[in-house]
């Protein structure tokens, strides 16, 4: 799985599952700080079940391609593009990509984003998928508002959090794109303030909650049926999103939890249900 995300700590227990390239220009000064983001998303896809038992998918571990494009506190996002795709072309063995970095703004309701429509182009060239975090409201913020840039992307899977009661987070933000396009397309878990999502950082376990924490998990799922499986990345998102609705009436709001919650057993998402 590739990670296009903040700097990776090379001291963490698990580092020899990835392969780790900082792509910030050598005159941007760094912190421990911008190493703890990346760091942490990347535990979760290469041994997330083995400390967070309960959401333990099946999907085993993971190999990762780390690519760290943006220090921790503001970064460009026409340069973090412009690394993405001249990435996905250097490595073409990957076919999923995370990717947990947002815009504070929110989308224009009126058209796409330059960000999300040249992540869109890069999927449809270059055969892969993104899966990307549906952004969060800072800190302090009660009023719900609108998802930002690349959350708006069409061709990736966009992914919001849900508590362990697959109640929307007090975080989430919402869509729809466009005013016809069901964004996020599906919900899962990223931890709450009750519940939060235990990862590795550089200073050791850590407890986070966030939208970037419940992409991964479905980078994981994504990933198996793309790469263990060998289905194509249409028939994997649809998968992943049949998955995530039943029969039952949608009880969320669809603009917070896209189509659903994904189930978190890998094999939930491969097998039909037996009333289906």
């Amino acid at each position: 799985i590739g990670v296009i995300d903040t700097l990776f700590d090379e001291n963490v227990y698990f580092s020899e599952w990835v392969n780790y390239t900082n792509m910030l220009p050598d005159d941007i000064p760094v912190s421990t700080r911008d190493y703890e983001h990346g760091t942490a998303v990347s535990s979760i896809i290469v041994d997330g079940p083995t400390f967070n038992p309960h959401l333990d998918d099946g999907c085993g571990n993971f190999k990762v391609k780390h690519f760290g494009v943006a220090s921790g506190n503001s970064f460009n996002s026409f340069s973090i593009l412009r690394d993405i795709s001249e990435i996905v072309v250097k490595n073409k063995d990957i076919k999923v990509w995370n990717l947990s970095l947002g815009s504070k703004l929110d989308i224009n309701r009126n058209f796409i984003s330059p960000e999300a429509a040249i992540l869109d182009k890069i999927q449809f060239e270059n055969d892969v998928i993104f899966v990307i975090a549906g952004t969060n409201l800072s800190p302090g913020e009660t009023k719900v508002r609108s998802i930002g840039a690349p959350a708006d992307s069409i061709n990736s899977i966009i992914v919001n959090s849900v508590d362990m009661n697959k109640q929307p987070s007090s975080y989430s933000r919402k869509g729809p794109v466009l005013s016809f396009f069901i964004k996020p397309d599906i919900s899962y878990y990223g931890g709450d303030a009750k519940e939060p999502m235990r990862v590795c950082t550089p200073r050791g376990e850590s407890f986070v909650k966030g939208t970037s924490f419940a992409a991964p998990w479905i980078s994981r799922k994504l990933s198996y049926l793309i790469d263990i499986l060998g289905l194509s990345r249409n028939i994997a998102k649809a998968l992943i999103i049949n998955s995530a609705t039943g029969w039952d009436k949608q009880q969320n709001d669809s603009s917070l939890v896209g189509h659903g919650v994904v189930p978190k057993k890998i094999k939930d998402v491969i097998y039909c249900a037996d009333d289906e």
